[in-house]
């Protein structure tokens, strides 16, 4: 098995089979004041709710990675919230944007 970094947040690995996988480094975020709270309502997902949030349903991760009780991002439990990061404030921290 052989590495080879791609990203600042992740990596390929290769198997002997011919099979490779990314693994994704979780962000790192600070909480700010520009942080808003988001109820789920029956029928999201957190891709819904990237893409209402940040239009961008591929940013799904960034709301897993600073709530820490997401399991599935399929199957989110109705009327709990969830931390809506700031994306900006992320973007500033990589100074890249995503």
């Amino acid at each position: 098995m052989t590495q080879e970094g791609l990203y600042d947040r992740g990596y390929v690995i290769y198997f002997k089979e011919g099979d490779k996988a990314f693994y994704r480094t979780p962000i790192i975020y600070v909480a700010s004041v520009y942080d808003k709270y988001h109820t789920i309502r029956d029928g999201e997902t957190l891709l819904s709710i990237a893409l209402d949030k940040f239009g961008a349903s591929s940013l799904w991760f960034m709301i897993a990675d600073v709530n820490d009780d997401v399991e599935d991002i399929f199957d989110l439990e109705v009327g709990s919230t969830l931390l809506i990061p700031n994306l900006e404030f992320i973007q500033s921290q990589y100074a890249r944007s995503f």
